[in-house]
């Protein structure tokens, strides 16, 4: 028994002498490293150069990369997927305008990358009203017009596919005949989940990708009005005239020039929103046009939104995204 309580003994001042020994040699206020991802450490240094604007929403509208600072309305927030989060309403308006945009006013070629959780969106009720028809997210103000010369907004339901949300990047291009070009894309399994959406556009290409959680191909791009594609998985070209033809190994029949470099029909831009459509603030922040019935102010949430002036590549987009998610 006395060998017993002995042993205990010693087991117990051997423990307590390691810890202590530990405990001399870890600081515990010191941060964990991660080994990098790509050639990358953070989340701020994929494609760093060529990042021209990052929103947080850290309890905040400001944008973190360009200086950018907004008038808000009625904005506030919630927890997000890195931090705080822009929290949007069915039943508010809630937007931010920023004015001094120029960086954005000069794109040619873009990548738009940001975090979002959507409930479905409802219908349009033939009046104007929040949380009715296609909810805005975000738009480069043409004050001359009625779109803006970039606009990102939720489209109506499909009712075939309840599960799915349907974005549409609306790009302006007064360079070319066929100018006003609007791929809508499908995001399956997007319902009331955060996922991380990155669209991209090279105008050397005129490739036009779009990618979910760091995946190229789980999305479906088909045609418009505007453009040639349809069932296009993920990416597709746009033309600046009618190929003739849709997208595959047979898309331009008709030799049309490819979209190219981005020109707004309007110069100098530099007016943006977030949140809305420039013509559903208010008041309007287009003189042609007020609310839709239609239209209305996003509702869901919003968070790490980022603008290149250049188009990420597939590595890199696998990069943000794997940072982003690891709070990096």
């Amino acid at each position: 028994m006395k060998n017993s309580i002995k042993i205990f003994c010693l087991t117990t001042v051997f423990s307590m002498q390691l810890l202590t020994s530990c405990s001399d040699n870890v600081d515990s206020n010191e941060p964990l490293e991660y080994p990098p991802i790509g050639s990358y450490n953070t989340s701020d240094d994929v494609n760093a150069e060529n990042l021209i604007a990052k929103w947080n929403f850290d309890n905040s509208i400001a944008d973190t990369k360009g200086g950018l600072t907004g008038t808000g309305k009625n904005v506030t927030y919630t927890e997000g997927i890195k931090g705080q989060a822009f929290q949007g309403s069915n039943a508010q308006e809630r937007y931010a305008v920023y004015n001094n945009a120029t960086a954005v006013g000069a794109l040619s070629s873009f990548s738009f990358s940001f975090w979002m959780k959507s409930g479905q969106t409802v219908p349009d009720g033939g009046a104007p009203g929040q949380g009715k028809g296609i909810q805005g997210i975000f738009s480069l103000v043409n004050p001359a017009g009625f779109w803006g010369g970039l606009n990102l907004f939720l489209e109506n339901p499909d009712n075939a596919r309840p599960n799915t949300l349907r974005l549409k990047m609306g790009i302006e291009n007064k360079r070319v005949a066929w100018g006003g070009q609007g791929p809508i894309f499908n995001i399956d399994g997007a319902i009331d989940t955060w996922i991380q959406v990155v669209l991209t556009y090279d105008a050397v290409t005129s490739r036009y990708t779009v990618y979910k959680n760091g995946e190229k191909g789980t999305s479906s791009i088909y045609g418009t009005p505007y453009g040639p594609f349809t069932d296009v998985t993920g990416s597709c070209i746009l033309y600046g005239d009618n190929p003739g033809g849709p997208d595959g190994s047979n898309a331009n029949p008709n030799n049309a020039p490819l979209y190219g470099a981005l020109v707004f029909a309007t110069p100098n831009l530099s007016q943006l929103v977030i949140g809305s459509n420039q013509f559903s603030t208010s008041p309007s922040l287009t003189t042609t046009h007020g609310d839709e019935g239609w239209a209305t102010d996003y509702a869901g949430l919003l968070d790490e939104m980022r603008i290149y002036k250049s188009a990420l590549s597939t590595s890199e987009v696998v990069a943000l995204y794997k940072l982003e998610k690891t709070n990096r």
